[in-house]
């Protein structure tokens, strides 16, 4: 297992939203890491959550993946979005989150790293408002998913199975 990666001085995706001007909104509450948590302790609509997955390549690299919370990745697709092979992409670990200023349980496809590679499935294009991470696991944040893509101008491509 790998050691926790140091912090660094990397924007939080709070942060980058804030000096971006976009409209968002912030929800305090309990920790929460999953799906299950955001439906029950939060009472948030499946429909309306995004989740994001971290991902690393074997240059040390990251990928970031935005798809609907029911929605599972499909690697090999994931990896064509990319542009990497897929035995050169696998997940983070939650100590290598720090280094994009994310917490286990907060992930966010809101990044300040310039050489991060996100990339949304398609159907985020038709969510509407959406429930995403802050990089903090107690903390959401409610945004148009339009105004997210404009922000975030990730790859869209079909990621789920």
């Amino acid at each position: 297992m790998s050691q926790p990666a140091e912090p660094t001085s990397v924007l939080s995706p709070e942060e980058v939203l804030r000096k971006s001007g976009v409209p968002f909104t912030v929800l305090d509450h309990v920790p929460i890491v999953g799906r299950e948590d955001a439906e029950s302790k939060l009472g948030l609509a499946t429909e309306q959550l995004l989740k994001t997955m971290v991902f690393r390549t074997a240059d040390g690299g990251f990928v970031l993946a935005a798809l609907p919370v029911t929605g599972r990745v499909d690697y090999g697709r994931l990896a064509r979005a990319a542009g990497v092979s897929r035995a050169k992409l696998r997940q983070a670990d939650p100590g290598e989150l720090s280094l994009l200023g994310m917490e286990p349980g907060g992930a966010s496809p809101v990044c300040d790293l310039p050489d991060v590679v996100v990339v949304f499935d398609t159907s985020v294009t038709r969510m509407g408002t959406v429930y995403c991470g802050s990089g903090r696991a107690d903390r959401t944040v409610r945004i148009e998913a339009a105004q997210l893509i404009e922000l975030v101008g990730p790859r869209i491509e079909e990621l789920s199975r």
